[in-house]
């Protein structure tokens, strides 16, 4: 979900250097465990020792202004905000005033050259209101040391002066319109929209909102046609513009203070269920539940869209047992003997996303068994899109895994005595991806109650073993 990977080498690199510059964190918004919620991390640029409040008030009316708009202001409770306190050795940004278009800002931008922590500088490929940050180096070794685990990070330079970019980082200035013009660069940097002016044939690709197809049948945004003004509109001007397509003219990401178009939006919302799962935990935490007691309790801890768009389907053995509760009792005194199997199903069925079979593309699930008889053969468990099996039990010669999962993880799997102690690793850090089924010898195993211990990423579960 994270992406750590990206900077990997800044964060050897950065591991390495004694001179690294370690800065204070500030917390802006916060909903939850940054491991399971979305989190955008913004720093600042040009801003010196004694501006630090400057640029979290400017960080702070950024992330406001932000969840004023759709589809941001629905799903706010998935995101936490975090900014970074960047100290630069001087204030402002650089304008070296060597695009040929500088002349024509409507606010004249002065010459400066100022040393930034990021070197962000108007003027960037030729175009004076593209402001980039220019250090990679120093963007990514910031990120790596103090928070690694960022999905989107924006980068505020100093200056009053109109700009802006989009790309891996969104950059903006502290001009009047900074906050439409990073809410228009999100745009680009989180869900990979494309401009809806024609920006250059540099930027002419397919992308959720660009396309040369022009069948209504067949267009991307097809479930849209005809909803919001939303249509098959030709890209102008210059270039190969005329082959080009976009949803909309009045869109945000054609110009500033209108809202996304649903299909920006839709690609938004997309993005953000792409990134958080709104299974935060559930209990019991075990997913084989062996209790004497009459009434059994299963609770989930769930993220909710506002206005809340979730649907949660409860089963028993397949039969719909509940809809669109978060915790449901079951009184084992009135089920007949034998197997049970518990499943809650969590989809989000906003109508800000019209996808093709979205439903079966973004969903949580969670599965608990139960045996009216207490002696169950076999544990189940699916959570956060994994499903594993552990069987037979009581076992004899061998032990079956199966593991079935969307996102990588690591897994391992040992065998304690009763008492705690291990006696048997059978697999260690091993990375699934997708199906892993492998079967494991209880060779010169004796008799008796083990455990065994299974570390799944970050889960550790353990269930008991009758080896016979």
């Amino acid at each position: 979900m994270k992406r750590t990977s990206l900077f990997l080498l800044f964060a050897l690199i950065s591991s390495n250097q004694l001179w690294a510059q370690l800065f204070e964190v500030d917390t802006l918004q916060y909903n939850g465990n940054p491991e399971q919620y979305i989190n955008l991390v913004m720093m600042g640029d040009g801003y010196t020792a004694s501006q630090q409040d400057e640029f979290v008030s400017a960080a702070q009316g950024l992330s406001d202004h932000l969840f004023t708009q759709e589809p941001f202001a629905s799903y706010r409770n998935y995101f936490n905000v975090f900014a970074i306190r960047v100290i630069s050795a001087e204030s402002g940004a650089v304008h070296p005033g060597t695009a040929a278009d500088c002349g024509s800002a409507s606010t004249q931008v002065p010459v400066s050259n100022p040393q930034t922590y990021f070197d962000t500088r108007f003027d960037a490929y030729g175009i004076h209101r593209l402001v980039v940050s220019f250090n990679d180096n120093a963007i990514g070794t910031v990120l790596a040391d103090h928070f690694p685990a960022y999905d989107q990070a924006f980068i505020i330079a100093n200056s009053p002066y109109y700009g802006g970019s989009g790309g891996p980082f969104a950059v903006s200035t502290t001009n009047v319109n900074s906050n439409e013009i990073t809410a228009h660069e999100i745009g680009h940097s989180f869900a990979y929209l494309a401009d809806e002016y024609y920006a250059g044939d540099i930027y002419a690709i397919e992308k959720p909102n660009k396309t040369q197809e022009t069948d209504p049948a067949l267009v991307k945004w097809k479930n849209w046609l005809g909803e919001s003004n939303v249509g098959i509109y030709q890209h102008c001007c210059g270039g190969q513009s005329a082959f080009w397509y976009k949803p909309h003219n009045n869109c945000k990401m054609r110009v500033l203070f209108a809202p996304l178009c649903p299909v920006c939006s839709e690609a938004i919302v997309e993005k953000i269920h792409d990134l958080a799962n709104p299974l935060v935990s559930y209990t019991p935490a075990e997913s084989a539940v062996n209790s004497t007691q009459q009434f059994l309790d299963f609770r989930l801890d769930l993220i909710r869209p506002e206005p809340n768009t979730l649907k949660t389907e409860w089963k028993l053995n397949g039969n719909i047992l509940a809809l669109n509760k978060d915790s449901i009792r079951i009184d084992q005194s009135v089920l007949a003997d034998g197997n049970y199997s518990l499943t809650a199903v969590i989809t989000d069925t906003t109508a800000l996303v019209r996808t093709d079979g979205h439903a079966s593309l973004h969903f949580s699930t969670v599965n608990w068994s139960f045996t009216r008889l207490f002696t169950g053969t076999q544990v189940m468990a699916a959570a956060n899109r994994i499903s594993l099996s552990v069987f037979p039990n009581p076992a004899d010669e061998y032990l079956n895994i199966s593991l079935e999962t969307v996102n990588p993880e690591l897994f391992s799997l040992e065998i304690l005595s009763a008492e705690g102690r291990v006696v048997r690793r059978l697999a260690k850090d091993i990375r699934v991806i997708g199906h892993y089924d492998n079967r494991f010898s209880l060779n010169r195993l004796a008799s008796g109650d083990y455990k065994v211990l299974l570390r799944f990423g970050n889960t550790v579960q353990t269930r008991k073993l009758v080896v016979k």
